[in-house]
């Protein structure tokens, strides 16, 4: 069509090349012919301009110099270079494990050019798809401006991809048709082949996986989707080719745009080596890596006298409905299917886990305040998190926390987080689909068996091979190896810094968790005059960063210009407990900590003060609890405080209501009644005591 076309001329648009061909000048020729009787129509262009880019442009043209085209046409007229240079069209299309680019790799890659179909499977030769790339003049994608392309650039960066590129999901919505490449074709009226019409995209990853457990036919049947998917293209384009040029006026060009489908290609399989024909396609059994990029063994000691104890759920949306549950014990997987609330409670405080990783959002879009849409943030906010975005531009199909079918789903998941908490179990919020392609493991999607053993492939062992569990279960037991990850160190925290609530933990494989394992972080709680701050002193000296829940309500009285005593911090504590709650003042606490670093944490008075910071430091949160009798406490109470405050007084106070249960929680309980330098030997003996330099 490029001879018919005049747009690529300084000055020509499409309304006034359309005029052109009304008059009956439809090509470069008449175009020259015309040029002097017409003149009135290029305002003050010169002739001579115009005869020299005609001139130009035979030569192009006879030279196959795409780029020169390219450069002069808008990307949507690129369609004239792939009806221009017919036999040097490359249809293309490829087929992945799933839609991330971050996360999911291409499995194979299907092409037609001149009439005949090549394909790459992964891991094999990429030399015929270089050299098809290569002689192609022009490209042609469904949706390859948004998919195939950036895919193709990232897993063969030294591909050098034509300039001239028609996307049929844009070309064919131009002229009314809309929606995916299959709903085109039956608009259009093509109907497939019975052996994969009714095979969906989404099928195509699990054929690939089929294909990896040792099941050759499913690669061959991939193939033949994907050969159905290049061959439904040139039936696309010829139709959508067609009507254009009867808008536009080309009576010239009726006859001559069935021209893709007169190229319509075949599959030539491989018979054997006497029967051998060139592009013939061979299906071989599969010779990568099958099982996951990383064994839980990698992350943890699943031999250990004490192994990790994660709790995993999947959450549903409604207590009326079942819940998937995993007790991971090191590497051995309990599951089971519970409906309520107090069933997941009870179930998990009778294991007594180091964390509770849950599948289901545990915070709202940062400035909303509830679920419901008569929030007042809701037109402002939004219905969807940070972390969402994220997943979601990653290419991870991800559900916003607020859209109506996940409201129930988050506000319970935000209730039962809190429920723990109150407890001092810490929470993570995670998400297995996510986990799943990141681990290389078969999500539920491509079957059940698959992901049953993925998870075997990486070290789980338990009843869920042989017994039929559900779908949530084996998502829950996903949630726990999440929690596995976040342990280790290994993990990717996705939330927006400025709301720290925002919190998505999935594994990262490339992180080096050198410094999260090796970090001293302890917490001290105990009742008033117990040794706390005596202790804190010690660590201070061995090279501990200080800090202290207090701190925060200082500078909270501060700012209110109200006088720092024991009885304003206390009064203001429990105001702040309250609203905007306990988990604020901790987030505000650890904002005050280096990144790296030992420190040491003074005043823990709630169990969820020690949800939070172990949220916060995993495993190298370690808590000791100090103990002392009443009156050895008033006792020092009152050398250190004076009489002017009454030790009953204070010790009663609501902040202090709760301290004495963690002594239950605690990871050592040190009863401290004896001389300074029994208490600090007994310090350094902990598994956790490190010595540094100096605070950072």
């Amino acid at each position: 069509m490029l001879p018919f076309t005049f747009q690529h001329i300084k000055g020509i648009s499409s309304k006034k090349e359309r005029e052109l061909w009304r008059m009956g000048i439809a090509s470069w020729d008449e175009l020259e012919a015309a040029i002097a009787p017409q003149a009135l129509l290029f305002e003050d262009r010169c002739n001579w301009g115009i005869q020299s880019i005609l001139a130009q442009s035979r030569r192009a043209f006879q030279e196959k110099d795409v780029e020169f085209f390219c450069q002069r046409l808008s990307r949507q007229e690129h369609y004239r270079i792939a009806l221009a240079f017919l036999p040097d069209t490359l249809f293309i299309d490829i087929e992945t494990t799933g839609l991330s680019r971050f996360y999911d790799y291409i499995t194979i890659v299907g092409w037609s050019i001149g009439g005949q179909y090549g394909v790459y499977i992964k891991g094999g030769d990429e030399t015929p798809l270089v050299s098809a790339i290569q002689k192609a003049k022009a490209i042609v994608t469904f949706n390859g401006t948004l998919f195939d392309l950036p895919f193709l650039k990232q897993e063969f960066p030294h591909l050098d991809i034509p300039q001239a590129h028609v996307d049929l999901r844009f070309f064919s919505k131009r002229h009314g048709f809309s929606g995916g490449q299959k709903s085109i074709e039956k608009q259009l009226g093509l109907v497939r082949d019975a052996g994969i019409q009714d095979i969906a995209g989404e099928a195509a990853p699990i054929l690939w996986h089929r294909y990896r457990r040792g099941d050759p036919e499913a690669l061959k049947l991939l193939i033949e989707y994907n050969h159905a998917d290049i061959e439904g293209m040139k039936f696309i384009f010829d139709k959508t080719a067609r009507q254009l040029v009867q808008q536009n006026g080309l009576p010239k060009m009726e006859g001559m745009l069935e021209i893709f489908s007169d190229l319509g290609s075949k599959i030539v399989w491989y018979k054997t080596e006497t029967e051998y024909s060139s592009g013939a396609i061979r299906i071989t059994p599969y010779r990568e890596k099958t099982c996951p990029f990383i064994r839980i063994n990698d992350l943890i000691d699943i031999n250990a006298r004490q192994k990790l104890r994660v709790v995993g759920i999947d959450l549903s949306g409604s207590e009326s409905k079942l819940s998937g549950w995993c007790f991971l014990d090191g590497s051995h997987a309990s599951t089971n299917a519970l409906a309520s609330d107090d069933d997941l409670v009870d179930a998990t405080l009778k294991v007594k886990p180091e964390l509770v990783s849950i599948d289901s959002p545990l915070s709202l879009p940062l400035g909303r305040v509830s679920v419901d849409d008569d929030d007042p943030g809701r037109q402002t906010y939004g219905i969807m998190r940070y972390c969402e975005r994220i997943l979601k531009k990653r290419g991870v199909n991800v559900y916003p926390a607020l859209i109506p079918s996940m409201r129930r789903l988050t506000a319970r998941g935000i209730r039962l987080a809190q429920r723990f908490r109150k407890m001092g179990i810490p929470v993570i919020e995670s998400y297995p689909g996510a986990a799943q392609d990141i681990m290389n493991i078969p999500r539920k999607r491509a079957g059940l068996e698959f992901l049953r053993e993925g998870l075997a492939e990486f070290g789980i062992e338990g009843n869920f091979c042989q017994d039929r569990i559900t779908h949530d279960e084996l998502d829950a037991i996903t949630s726990a190896v999440v929690g596995v990850f976040f342990w280790s160190g290994m993990f990717e925290r996705l939330g927006n810094e400025i709301d720290p609530e925002e919190a998505l933990i999935i594994p990262d494989l490339h992180v080096d968790p050198t410094s999260w394992r090796q970090r001293s972080v302890i917490g001290l709680s105990g009742p008033l005059a117990a040794g706390k701050t005596t202790v804190a002193r010690f660590l201070i000296e061995k090279g501990y960063c200080y800090g202290r829940f207090s701190q925060v309500v200082e500078a909270v009285l501060k700012e209110r210009a109200i006088p720092v005593t024991r009885q304003t911090l206390q009064e203001l504590g429990e105001e702040l407990h309250h609203d905007p709650g306990q988990r604020w003042l901790g987030h505000q606490l650890a904002k005050r900590f280096p990144k790296e670093g030992n420190v040491v944490v003074d005043g823990i008075r709630f169990p969820e003060d020690r949800a939070l910071l172990i949220e916060t430091f995993g495993p190298a949160f370690y808590h000791i609890h100090l103990q002392a009798s009443p009156n050895i406490r008033k006792q020092r109470f009152y050398q250190r405080e004076g009489t002017s405050t009454s030790f009953e007084v204070a010790n009663t106070h609501n902040v202090e209501a709760r301290v004495n249960e963690l002594a239950e929680l605690a990871d050592k309980v040190i009863r401290n009644e004896g001389e300074l330098s029994t208490l600090q030997m007994e310090i350094e003996t902990l598994p956790i005591f490190k010595v540094e330099k100096v605070c950072q």
